[in-house]
């Protein structure tokens, strides 16, 4: 379904990746659970038609944004390397990404969200504001 709802804005879905873990329901049992957003750019690769039939590929994904952070940092195998993750809470704290990157991601995922909703996307003044108050309104989460 995705594939093919993509397809109709010209959008091809390469692939997608499906998480899973497992949570301790109230009766005490291990149950397996669903949890990613499939579909979204964030867990698949969706390719510009245009951009494919001319032999390139424009990806609307994350991929992009990962392959600026493999670039910019001096030593990218602290990023892909399972061994070193004790190693990563200090470089993102000691870290600051160009404000260029972050611009550079924010745009792709806007692009993709407004293809697929046909709309422009209204980014809000104080998002931290606006989604403390959904958790606290909708959810009862915060106070």
């Amino acid at each position: 379904m995705i594939s093919r709802d993509l397809a109709k804005l010209d959008q091809i879905f390469v692939d997608t990746k499906f998480e899973f873990g497992y949570v301790t329901d109230a009766d005490g049992k291990e149950k397996l659970i669903y949890m990613d957003e499939v579909g979204t750019p964030d867990s698949s690769r969706i390719w510009d038609g245009a951009a494919y039939r001319e032999g390139r590929v424009v990806e609307n994904s994350k991929e992009e944004f990962r392959q600026q952070l493999l670039n910019f940092f001096p030593d990218p195998d602290i990023l892909t390397n399972k061994d070193r993750m004790d190693e990563r809470p200090a470089l993102a704290r000691d870290t600051d990404l160009p404000l260029a990157i972050m611009e550079r991601t924010s745009a792709t995922y806007r692009s993709i969200a407004e293809k697929i909703t046909g709309q422009p996307l209204i980014i809000s003044a104080n998002p931290r504001a606006e989604i403390l108050q959904i958790l606290g309104d909708d959810f009862g989460l915060v106070d």
